[in-house]
């Protein structure tokens, strides 16, 4: 008689979590190859790392097209099967949130164009500052538009040509970012220059989708939408992290059985937290602090966010853009964009900042530009670790 799969420690207290957990262990153990081969001897379901998917990925696509890749912004992307079942879920989940936010709204959506990203209310986030502004007050004017969606350093930018220029943008209604870390500062600037604005942040990943949204009545949670996905956060020794304790994140996807991932260690960090909203009756993110291939590495080994030295950076003065690549324990580079007057203050306000936020002073090799692009995918990346 076959052993039933074993859950994580994690789920021991849900019991939906359980049962969803065996049913796709047990699904995958007898129908799929990777799981008929790794767990053939064992009832326990280990960790599964991205360079084990990344080795796996014929064997784990199982002969389905691919229907997503991940940015590969620090390597090679990993290819994603998505079943049609899974999509349709997908759309039922978008539809969950945008019922919490109030229904929908007429959006202009500044984002990296795919192939299916056709229509006026699509425009490339690379377009120039003064092109986007123009085509938000015409899509407003023409057609109603009162809503963004773009990605939080997009956002940025377009907060600071608004507040300098004093343009009046009342009309919005609400703006909405994903696919980037959402900081602080972006709230701030958003706030500022979209007063009337319903804010909106979601953490998704193109394994999974949509892993959680904030919370439209207390902004500090993130809702996980635990129905589809099965999360867990886990320590440095495995364990489940206690309420507010940053730890790894490792997530299952309940219903895509194209190309199962159970236990994937998906590469960020993220902390549990109890939201008092009572409206929404899903666990929440007290924090979620992006992705540990970008978070950078103390030299006693420990992952380090970037969060603290990003906002650090910012506030140098003449600091018109930056990214940090740390290349080796204890070398880094910075590129950055300022003018003449600045520059050697600047390099000198960085020493400063990288020694205070590392508690030592690492190696640091500066290299001025012109402008730090975007990837290929639209995306920003601030902060890109190799380590």
């Amino acid at each position: 008689m076959p052993r039933s799969m074993s859950c994580p420690e994690s789920f021991l207290s849900d019991s939906y979590a359980q049962q969803r957990f065996k049913e796709i262990c047990q699904w995958a153990k007898d129908n799929h190859p990777y799981y008929q081969r790794s767990l053939a001897d064992s009832d326990q379901v280990p960790i599964l790392t991205r360079e084990q998917v990344l080795d796996n990925n014929q064997i784990l696509l199982n002969g389905h097209e691919v229907t997503g890749k991940t940015s590969g912004s620090t390597g090679v992307p990993v290819q994603i099967s998505w079943s049609q079942q899974r999509h349709e879920l997908e759309g039922k989940v978008t539809n969950k949130f945008v019922g919490w936010l109030g229904g929908r709204r007429n959006v202009t959506k500044m984002i990296h164009l795919g192939e299916k990203d056709q229509g006026d209310q699509f425009l490339d986030v690379n377009s120039a500052v003064d092109v986007q502004l123009e085509y938000l007050q015409k899509r407003y004017a023409e057609q109603g538009a009162d809503a963004i969606t773009t990605y939080p350093t997009n956002a940025e930018r377009l907060c600071l040509a608004i507040l300098e220029r004093k343009l009046d943008m009342s009309f919005v209604q609400r703006v909405g970012c994903y696919a980037e870390v959402f900081e602080p500062n972006h709230e701030r600037l958003i706030q500022q220059a979209f007063p009337n604005a319903q804010i909106w942040t979601t953490y998704s990943s193109t394994e999974f989708g949509m892993i959680a949204a904030r919370c439209p009545h207390n902004p500090d949670f993130h809702h996980v939408f635990a129905g589809k996905l099965g999360v867990e956060i886990l320590n440095k020794d495995g364990k489940p992290c206690e309420k507010n304790e940053l730890g790894r994140l490792v997530i299952t996807d309940y219903f895509n059985t194209h190309m199962p991932l159970i236990r994937y260690e998906i590469g960020d960090l993220a902390a549990w937290g109890e939201c008092d909203c009572g409206k929404i009756p899903l666990p929440a993110f007290s924090r979620v602090v992006g992705k540990v291939r970008g978070a950078l590495v103390h030299r006693n080994g420990e992952r380090v966010p970037f969060t603290n030295l990003s906002v650090a950076l910012r506030e140098i003065k003449g600091m018109r853009q930056y990214q940090v690549i740390q290349h080796e324990l204890e070398r880094f580079e910075l590129r950055y964009v300022t003018s003449d007057e600045y520059d050697e203050a600047l390099r000198h306000a960085a020493v400063v900042e990288f020694s205070q936020h590392f508690g030592y002073q690492p190696q640091i090799e500066f290299r001025r530009e012109k402008v730090i692009e975007r990837g290929a995918n639209g995306k920003y990346y601030a902060s890109i670790s190799h380590v």
